[in-house]
C-alpha cells in the first residue's frame, strides 16, 4: 500500500485518488489530441473518418499506464511516452495526422487544465452548501451573546451570529473569483514547439474549436511561459483555503474543553485518541488546518515557478504540476470537511453566557455606576467588591452582584433600563446589522452564482 494513504489522502477529498488518477490524466491527454483530428476533420484538413479510425484504435484500455509512467523521467513529462505509444497503436496511415503542431507542453498543460475543472467545480458546490449552513446559524445566532477575543484575551461582547457572518464575508469575497476560474480561467494551451501556433491552425481557427470541444477557454495566445493562468488559479485556491482555515481554528479554539462553546459533529469513529478515551479531539479541524497549511507551501513553489525563461522553462514547468494539483485535491478536501463541520456544528449558548460573565465587568462597572448614581455609598462598593470576588472566585460579575446586593437587602427596581443594561446585547454594537447585511449578501450571491450556472 502506498505511504500517501497514511499521511497524504487523509487531508484530500474522498475523491481525489479517481479525479487525479494515472489513467485519468492519460485520457486527458487522448481527449486533447483527439479533438485536435476532430477539428481538423471538421475543416477538411484530413480525410472524413479519420477520427472515427483513431477512436477505434485508441481506447483507453489499450494504453500501458504503468510504461508510460516508468518512461516518463526520459523526456521529463508524461506526453513523451505518451505520443511515443500512441504511434506504436496506430496504423502507418493513420500516424502522420496525430500530433500534428502540438507540442507536449500543449498535451500536458491542457490536459491538467481539463482535470482541475470538475474538481474546481466540486469546491465552488461545496462552498454554496458552505455559506446556506453559515446562514442558518447566522438567523438561529445572532441573538446568541458570546465574548468577543482579541488578542487571545476576552473583550467585549459579540453574538455567535455576528462571528459566522464574519466568517462569510471572506468566503463571499472568494467565491466569485473561484466560480470565474471554473467558467473562465481553466485555458486551452495550443502553441506548438515555441508557442507561436501554426498558420494554418488560426487560419481555421482550430484553437477556438478544440477549446470549444473541451469545455476550456481560448486563451489570447499560447502560455508556455506566461504562467499566470496557473498563479492565478494557485492564489485563488490559497485564498479559499484561508478563509476557511480561518473558521475551523476559531472553531477549534473554542472547542476547548475550557471553554467548550461550540463541538464538532458527532461522528462515530472520528476524534477520539489513542491513549485517552474522555477526549474529543477536533479532527475536522485538523483535517482543514493541515491542507491550508499545504496549500500555502504550493503557493509558494508555483509563485517562484511563475516567471519562465524563453519560449519553455527548464524545471519552472515541471515543478508547478504537483503542487497545482495536490493544491486543488487539498482545498476540496478542505471544502469537504467543513462543510461536515458547519452543517452539524453544535453550538452551546449557555456556555457562551457563562464565558461572557466571566469578564462582564469590564463593560458593566460604568453603565451599573451611572444607574446607581444615587445610591453610590450603598451599591458602588458593591460593584468594586463583585469584581474583585468574581475575578478571585472565577465566577460570573452579574451572579455575583446581584448576590451582594441581596445580602446587603439593597432593594433592586428591576426596570427594563436596569434589564437592559445587565444584558450583553446593549453592548453588541451593530452586530444585529451585521448580521441581516451578510444574510441578503449570501442570498444575492446564491442567486447570482446559480443564475449563471
Amino acid at each position: 500500500m502506498d505511504i500517501a494513504k497514511f499521511i497524504n489522502q487523509p487531508f484530500m477529498h474522498p475523491d481525489t485518488a479517481q479525479d487525479f488518477s494515472a489513467r485519468l490524466f492519460v485520457q486527458a491527454m487522448l481527449d486533447f489530441e483527439l479533438a485536435i483530428i476532430a477539428a481538423r476533420e471538421q475543416q477538411n484538413l484530413i480525410p472524413t473518418g479519420t477520427l472515427q479510425q483513431f477512436k477505434q484504435v485508441l481506447a483507453i484500455g489499450n494504453f500501458d499506464i504503468e510504461a508510460i509512467g516508468a518512461q516518463t523521467y526520459l523526456g521529463g513529462n508524461a506526453a513523451i511516452p505518451f505520443v511515443k505509444e500512441v504511434k506504436t497503436l496506430l496504423p502507418k496511415e493513420l500516424k502522420p495526422y496525430f500530433h500534428q503542431t502540438v507540442t507536449s507542453q500543449d498535451v500536458v498543460d491542457t490536459a491538467m487544465m481539463m482535470m482541475l475543472k470538475p474538481v474546481l467545480k466540486r469546491i465552488n458546490q461545496d462552498l454554496l452548501e458552505i455559506l446556506q449552513a453559515c446562514s442558518l446559524l447566522i438567523e438561529t445566532h445572532q441573538a446568541t451573546p458570546m465574548t468577543g477575543r482579541t488578542l487571545l484575551q476576552q473583550a467585549l461582547p459579540i453574538t455567535f451570529g455576528v462571528k459566522v457572518a464574519q466568517w462569510v464575508s471572506s468566503l463571499t469575497t472568494v467565491l466569485p473569483n473561484l466560480q470565474r476560474l471554473e467558467h473562465e480561467g481553466l485555458y486551452l494551451q495550443w502553441g506548438g514547439p515555441v508557442g507561436v501556433s501554426d498558420a494554418e491552425n488560426e487560419h481555421y481557427e482550430l484553437p477556438k474549436q478544440v477549446a470549444s470541444l473541451l469545455d476550456l477557454s481560448l486563451p489570447l495566445l499560447p502560455w508556455h511561459t506566461n504562467r499566470q493562468p496557473i498563479h492565478a488559479l494557485a492564489s485563488a485556491l490559497d485564498a479559499c483555503v484561508s478563509a476557511m482555515e480561518n473558521i475551523a481554528q476559531d472553531i477549534a479554539l473554542m472547542s476547548q474543553s475550557e471553554l467548550r462553546e461550540v463541538a464538532e459533529p458527532a461522528i462515530k469513529g472520528m476524534g477520539g485518541s489513542s491513549s485517552m478515551p474522555h477526549k474529543r479531539n477536533p479532527v475536522l479541524c485538523a483535517l482543514i488546518k493541515t491542507a491550508a497549511l499545504r496549500m500555502h507551501g504550493h503557493l509558494s513553489v508555483i509563485s517562484n515557478t511563475t516567471a519562465q525563461p524563453f519560449e519553455r522553462g527548464l524545471g519552472e514547468w515541471h515543478a508547478s504540476w504537483t503542487p497545482l494539483t495536490e493544491g486543488m485535491a487539498l482545498v476540496a478536501g478542505a471544502a469537504f470537511y467543513l462543510k461536515t463541520l458547519l452543517q452539524g456544528l453544535q453550538v452551546y449558548p449557555e456556555r457562551m453566557a457563562a464565558n461572557l460573565d466571566l469578564n462582564s465587568d469590564a463593560y458593566l462597572v460604568e453603565p451599573l455606576k451611572s444607574y446607581f448614581a444615587d445610591y453610590q455609598k450603598q451599591v458602588y462598593p458593591l460593584i468594586e467588591h463583585a469584581g474583585q470576588q468574581a475575578h478571585k472566585e472565577h465566577r460570573g460579575f452579574v451572579q455575583t452582584f446581584l448576590e451582594l446586593v441581596e445580602k446587603q437587602s439593597i432593594e433592586l427596581n428591576s426596570d427594563n433600563k436596569f434589564t437592559t443594561i445587565l444584558s450583553p446585547l446593549t453592548y453588541c454594537g451593530a452586530s444585529s446589522r451585521q448580521c441581516q447585511a451578510v444574510l441578503q449578501a449570501i442570498t444575492t450571491l446564491t442567486q447570482s452564482l446559480n443564475s449563471r450556472e
